[in-house]
């Protein structure tokens, strides 16, 4: 099985000038922990994580000013185990996917879980996710 196979592909974005009140709106109404932060070609210029908002949140005031650039990427016709490896070796929860440059999904631990696969992997990424030196 192949990202491509159970990613999200319906993702909302931020643009680098959006202010921190818009990328939490969007976290709110979308009920997610994370935000890409691309430009108007969908080049994936960063990430946004909730993490990000509370280390971050008191000095930043743009989505750019909030966001990690150091972003580990996974392709749509990467195999998902090699996938969740990349994730736990990172301490990462979710993985922007990206083809040509361009961000076309999101691959996270949630995706992972719906289809039951990798559960040794999970919990892995999970410990490293929460142990992971930033």
């Amino acid at each position: 099985m192949i990202v491509k196979d159970i990613m999200t592909s319906a993702i909302s974005t931020a643009d680098p000038a959006f202010l921190k009140e818009d990328v939490i709106k969007i976290m709110r109404c979308e009920n997610i922990g994370a935000v890409p932060v691309c430009d108007h070609h969908k080049h994936l210029l960063g990430i946004i994580t909730d993490r990000d908002i509370i280390m971050r949140g008191d000095i930043a005031k743009t989505a750019e000013d909030l966001m990690s650039k150091d972003i580990v990427v996974t392709s749509p016709r990467e195999n998902i185990h090699d996938a969740a490896l990349k994730m736990s070796k990172a301490g990462v929860r979710r993985l922007p996917v990206v083809e040509n440059n361009k961000l076309i999904g999101m691959l996270s631990l949630h995706d992972l879980a719906k289809k039951k696969v990798f559960i040794s992997e999970i919990g892995h990424i999970i410990y490293h996710a929460c142990h992971h030196d930033r």
